[in-house]
């Protein structure tokens, strides 16, 4: 069911009150309200993708329990308004915290002022027994060294009112997140789960929990510790499943209003898994309604960043792979550890981050091999990792683009790409391991970085890339298309400088030995790339 305008589409604000009372748009999500409060389990945690409304479904659930403020009006005409859940509308205290916009320096400060921006409403209601009020000027004294803040809160509410609390935590793992690389990491993740197991761990003042974020993290012995946590995450949710994102059915009532071609919608924001079910991307598809242009509406985020600071070869090869449009079979845990996945660098909880980061679609799981078969679900996705590849492979942005400016020239080609190759490579690049061959090392750095060049290059004439493709008699390295001509790469490393030119010239001559350009269609030039590579040095024939 849709509320409000579709030509008031309001993408500034996640409160609930905002957009209903605005008539701004909004597709009806109460049943998320019903399904909360009849789920059998005392502590929830949803992990959920970005820009899927997670803060917005909680601040409704907010509005609808809250005590303080009758906002039953709100949900006129919503699913809720008929559920059998209705009775417990405006019934109860309802805590709301975010660890969104918080650092490692302020974070517990900023935790003490929620406790206290919570309780001051039913502290200025009702007198606190003498007992009690020296335990709350205790905290008080505290300002945010006691970490039991949330079962104190809850515990005074109840002396006070006769009620059990719900406790709302939005973003919990962000803080975590956002410090995964600090000196302070440790410091500050004894303290939130501290502060979040005194508050949902047995505590007999709540009601009920919900803990929503990006991340199931629990390698780490959070939510291990919070033994009572039900996870709802995009592996295994089949009872949350429709309420974050747009459903193929919520689409069709929006189509119903518009005019828009709702194929080409799937293909630009369709994809994102849950469950194995593809979901639309919320925020997305409201901008494009907003707008009426198809495009990246993500932006970049921290989760971004994290991912290009964890790239390595294998990553990036099996990244060119899914840009080419493939499917790839990947070792991934359903939990994340963030130490794991910068000390360790491990690959499970590397493909884990991006599936639940909403930057891969997770088709299938096979459970016993714990594996899953990962893909880009859509054209923004693709946008979204072209960007960051521009940026990650080579940063200056100008340069990429005039890469194929003498493409018709096949002198001034070698020389663009080997300007290209000297400026961009760093000796950490081209670094070899104990055991490693060199020259296959060499190789492969050469091979990935052109692949990421060619993938993120934004010239719409361009085809993406091959790579390791069958050609004749072998298999090419590289080979890049174009309605009127082909590109084929070839890639030989030299163990001393003096043998460049010959190995060159012999890259290039493979490609007419093994006949790599054998399967193309007969009418289309081809341009032979040979090129060798010593350390940073490298030099490059064409014809």
């Amino acid at each position: 069911m849709i509320r409000g305008s579709i030509d008031k589409i309001d993408l500034g604000t996640s409160f609930f009150e905002d957009i209903i009372s605005r008539e701004s748009f909004y597709v009806d999500k109460s049943g998320f309200i019903e399904r909360f409060l009849n789920n059998t389990n005392k502590v929830i945690l949803i992990a959920r993708q970005r820009r899927l409304g997670k803060s917005l479904n909680m601040d409704m659930l907010r509005c609808f329990l809250t005590d303080q403020k009758d906002n039953r009006a709100l949900f006129s005409g919503l699913y809720v308004e008929k559920s059998p859940v209705w009775p417990k509308a405006h019934s109860a205290p309802v805590f709301y915290f975010s660890f969104k916009n918080m650092s490692a320096k302020n974070y517990k400060y900023k935790l003490f002022r929620q406790v206290v921006t919570a309780f001051n409403p039913y502290f200025i209601k009702n007198a606190l027994s003498e007992n009690d009020k020296s335990i709350w000027d205790d905290y008080l004294n505290a300002k945010g060294n006691d970490s039991d803040g949330l079962l104190l809160l809850t515990e005074l509410v109840f002396n006070l009112t006769g009620k059990k609390s719900y406790i709302l935590i939005d973003e919990y793992d962000k803080l975590l997140r956002d410090n995964y690389q600090a000196d302070e990491y440790d410091d500050v993740f004894e303290y939130v789960k501290l502060f979040l197991s005194a508050g949902l761990k047995d505590n007999p003042f709540i009601e009920k929990g919900l803990m929503a974020g990006v991340l199931r993290i629990s390698y780490e012995g959070m939510l291990s510790d919070l033994n009572n946590v039900v996870t709802y995450d995009v592996f295994n949710d089949d009872f949350f499943t429709d309420d974050y994102g747009f459903t193929e059915e919520e689409i069709d009532e929006i189509m119903a209003l518009t005019h828009i071609d709702k194929d080409k919608l799937r293909l630009w924001y369709n994809g994102v898994k849950i469950n194995q079910k593809a979901i639309y991307n919320v925020y997305s598809v409201s901008s494009f309604l907003q707008t009426g242009k198809y495009g990246c509406y993500w932006g970049n985020s921290r989760l971004l960043d994290m991912i290009v600071d964890m790239m390595n070869d294998d990553r990036k090869n099996t990244l060119m792979e899914l840009l080419n449009g493939g499917q790839k079979e990947v070792i991934a845990d359903t939990r994340i550890s963030l130490k794991k996945l910068w000390r360790v660098r491990d690959d499970r909880s590397f493909y884990s981050f991006l599936i639940q980061g909403g930057y891969l679609a997770m088709d299938s799981m096979d459970s016993q091999k714990g594996t899953v078969k990962i893909s880009i679900p859509n054209k923004e996705l693709i946008q979204v990792w072209s960007d960051s590849i521009l940026s990650a492979f080579y940063p200056d942005e100008i340069k990429i683009k005039t890469m194929f400016d003498n493409a018709d020239n096949t002198n001034l080609l070698s020389k663009d790409i080997e300007n290209f190759l000297s400026d961009s490579m760093s000796y950490y690049d081209l670094s070899v391991h104990k055991g490693e061959d060199a020259k296959k090392v060499w190789e492969r750095v050469y091979h990935i970085f052109i692949l990421g060049i060619l993938s993120a290059y934004s010239g719409a004439s361009y085809r993406k890339p091959i790579s390791e493709g069958e050609g004749g008699d072998g298999r090419y390295d590289v080979l890049y298309q174009r309605d009127d001509v082909n590109y084929i790469f070839e890639f030989k490393a030299c163990e001393e400088a003096s043998q460049m030119e010959k190995q060159a010239e012999m890259a290039l001559r493979q490609i007419d030995i093994k006949r790599y350009g054998a399967g193309l269609k007969a009418d289309q030039h081809v341009v032979k790339v040979g090129i060798s590579l010593f350390g940073k040095q490298c030099k490059v024939r064409c014809e």
